[in-house]
């Protein structure tokens, strides 16, 4: 890295550090200078993980509630944007997660046309929530971090390096738990390619 891009990367942090001493002091309208900074950041991930422009704004105004109200426990050990990304990461998993879960239970009385049409047939929408029935039992037999793993590689298609990122461990790491959630899957008789 250059000096100058050393430099700008230090005024950057220092610049956050002032913000956030700054609300933790009562200035709370210096939290203002953080959302407008990483609004493009936090909207990007829940946008990624939602799939909806619609559900990311919502999500993005969640994440920064979550974040303000969670601004006393940042230790600093991690950049802020980190810290950030990770409240955000994890608020747009947890959306995510009821509402795939709404999806599969809602009654066949509240299906769409649309919803209809895209199954095809009865039975093709019978085989598909039965395979999926079965692999949520599969998933949900392993164990963390193997679950979270599988889930971020081959259904939310991040790269190794950006679940690695994202639960701070080396890529190596990552690589190794979806090897033996491979493993533990070929056992409970699922493939996964």
């Amino acid at each position: 890295m250059s000096s100058n891009l050393k430099k700008l990367e230090e005024g950057r942090k220092l610049e956050e550090a002032e913000w956030i001493s700054a609300v933790l002091n009562g200035q709370h309208e210096a939290f203002g200078h953080l959302v407008t900074r990483y609004q493009g950041l936090v909207y990007r991930v829940c946008l990624k993980i939602t799939g909806e422009a619609e559900s990311a704004k919502d999500m993005a105004q969640e994440v920064f509630i979550k974040a303000y109200k969670a601004l006393p426990s940042f230790r600093g050990q991690s950049s802020f944007s980190t810290w950030l990304y990770r409240i955000a990461y994890r608020t747009c998993l947890d959306w995510k997660r009821a509402n795939d879960r709404e999806w599969r239970h809602r009654s066949t009385a509240t299906y769409t046309e649309n919803d209809w049409i895209t199954s095809q047939t009865p039975e093709h929408a019978a085989l598909r929530k039965e395979a999926s029935a079965e692999l949520d039992e599969n998933l949900n037999s392993l164990a963390e971090p193997y679950r979270s793993v599988v889930q971020l590689y081959y259904f939310q298609r991040h790269s190794y390096q950006e679940i690695a990122e994202q639960k701070g461990v080396s890529v190596k790491t990552v690589e190794s738990q979806l090897y033996r959630a491979r493993q533990m899957m070929r056992k409970s008789g699922e493939e996964w390619r």
